[in-house]
């Protein structure tokens, strides 16, 4: 009894080490892993990430990716660990790393940290998760769901490729409608099958494609504009920034989250001044240009203290 007993014990430990090395290993590098996760078939999980200064992230790695529940997980589905770290502390992380990982932010919408996307190996995302959660059994499920997610899109894939003509297009529809809408556009290769079935754009796949295209130059702009104008506070400068801003503003193919971000900055400026009427117009045209988002939704509560603050001026 006592010769079976030592070495399960042995086995144990050796298993429960490996369960924690596992917990710590994680690539930095976006092309290795992408690589490696291309050669096996097997699922990237990419943590965008700031270590430093994210009470959120920090807890997410503390207390969700650093256990031995998520260590198993990740072993048992065979996931590829990414992080995709956005430091504050000056010398952490060389500066073309840091300008890569805000170009991989910009192309893929990520917006707020931490944010996890799960994808394959050629970069395809097919599922988000945004925050934390209170225990790693919460965040399993969340990972549980977007598995399924994968499995759906695979099988429904599969299930069109004996087909043809109308049929092969309809069901190539249904497998990329297993994804959300923000994550579709992601699909180049299945998008060009369904396009090259519909050359009419029946579905609309195409034009969604070119948005997201579209979307992702915006964006640079949008950071070059926010970099160039970044801590300037003089009276001179933000009319400077201002002025460029409202020109920006005025083209017609401004996306409108996008519109958003340049009504609210145009509005910042106003705040700054002491213009709270102007404030409060730009605000409201920032939330009307893009209604149904959640950052519209945010800036609910900005009009209405500074109603409030103009009304208390009358």
């Amino acid at each position: 009894m006592r010769n079976s007993f030592f070495p399960a014990i042995g086995v144990l430990s050796l298993a429960s080490a490996l369960i924690c090395s596992a917990s710590s290993s994680w690539e930095t590098d976006w092309n290795k892993a992408l690589e490696k996760a291309g050669k096996g078939g097997h699922p990237v999980l990419a943590d965008f990430t700031g270590s430093d200064w994210c009470p959120g992230c920090i807890y997410l790695r503390k207390n969700i990716f650093d256990t031995d529940a998520f260590a198993k997980y990740a072993a048992d589905h065979q996931f590829v660990l990414l992080e995709l770290d956005f430091p504050k502390a000056a010398g952490k992380m060389p500066p073309e790393q840091l300008k890569f990982h805000e170009e991989l932010m910009r192309r893929y919408g990520v917006s707020s940290f931490p944010s996890v996307l799960l994808m394959e190996g050629n970069g395809a995302p097919y599922a988000k998760i945004v925050g934390a959660t209170r225990t790693p059994e919460e965040y399993l499920k969340k990972l549980e769901a977007a598995g399924e997610t994968r499995r759906k899109l695979k099988e429904a894939v599969a299930a069109a490729q004996p087909l043809k003509g109308k049929e092969k297009l309809e069901q190539l529809v249904k497998a990329l409608n297993v994804l959300p809408e923000d994550l579709q556009p992601f699909q180049k290769g299945l998008i060009a099958e369904i396009s090259a079935l519909d050359p009419e754009d029946k579905y609309g796949f195409a034009k969604k494609s070119e948005k997201a295209a579209a979307m992702e130059k915006q964006r640079l702009v949008w950071e070059q504009f926010c970099q160039k104008y970044s801590g300037r506070l003089s009276a001179e400068e933000t009319r400077a920034g201002r002025e460029e801003a409202l020109q920006m503003l005025e083209k017609k193919d401004t996306l409108p989250p996008i519109r958003l971000k340049i009504a609210k900055y145009i509005s910042d400026g106003y705040t700054l001044e002491r213009n709270l009427p102007k404030a409060l117009e730009y605000l409201e045209i920032a939330r009307d240009a893009d209604p149904e988002s959640q950052a519209a939704k945010k800036l609910e509560p900005w009009i209405d203290n500074m109603r409030k603050h103009i009304n208390q001026e009358k």
